[in-house]
Order: C-alpha cells, then structure tokens, then sequence
C-alpha cells in the first residue's frame, strides 16, 4: 500500500483556515447583549432614550389594549431599520415581530395588534430594535 504524500503547502493552509474559523466563532457567536431597559410612564405622551449615541423619541398611539390595533412611532436620526416585538416574561407569546416603516415626518411606523394571554395577565414588553440596538419596555394594557 503506497503512503499518501500531501504538499508542505497544505499545513500552514490548514492552519491558517482554522485561526480564521476560531476567530469568526468568537467574533459572532457571541451571546446577544440584553436590551437597554426604559421605564417609559406614558406611552401615549412618548418618550426619549438615549441610544447609540443617539437620542430617539418613541412612543405609541392609540389605546393600549389586546386584539385592538395600536401605532407605534419612533423618531430616531440615520436609523435605517427599527423593529418592534412584544413579550411577556415567562410566557410564550408567540411570533410578535413588526418591521417599522418610514414616515413622512422623518420617522418610523407600524399598526400592531396584541394577542390575548390566556392567563389574563396584561405585563407586557416592547423590545425596539432600532439597527441592532435594542431597548425594552414595560407597560401594562387596559382592559
């Protein structure tokens, strides 16, 4: 049985593609860094975080309330994508994920509709995204 030569070449090759691997594991399989969290008193009057570097203005209009639609703003300078998604802790509340769009006032908007918990809770979570920057909110529906 004749022995496999491989080139001298192939080894520092080898090498090489496994620091670059190592690397990129540890650059994004990084564990998600948690939202900043904002107590906001009054969704409908709006509120300001600091973000990036960035003030933004958010906010909500419309009554707080399950299964009834609701807009949601946010007014943040050179922000390309914001997102907004909704959570309750410990619950699963399924897929709440909305894409904002662009206003005409220089802003971002979307119409949500909340699901019903059937637990009865109303202790809910805004995460907004606002280009990979998260910020999460509690507020509590009407009922």
């Amino acid at each position: 049985m004749e022995k496999l030569k491989l080139p001298r070449w192939l080894f520092p090759v080898l090498v090489i593609v496994l620091i670059a691997g190592v690397v990129a594991a540890n650059r994004y399989l990084q564990p998600a860094k948690p939202p900043l969290s904002i107590i906001c008193p009054n969704l409908q009057n709006g509120c300001h975080a600091q973000l990036g570097g960035h003030e933004i203005t958010f906010g909500v209009q419309g009554e707080l309330k399950v299964l009834s639609p609701f807009e949601v703003w946010v007014k943040a300078p050179e922000a390309k994508e914001v997102q907004a998604s909704f959570a309750m802790k410990d619950m699963d509340m399924g897929f709440n994920l909305y894409t904002l769009r662009p206003d005409p006032q220089g802003g971002f908007r979307a119409r949500v509709t909340l699901p019903v918990c059937v637990s009865g809770r109303r202790d809910w979570f805004m995460i907004l995204d606002v280009d990979g920057q998260k910020i999460s909110l509690p507020f509590v529906t009407e009922l």
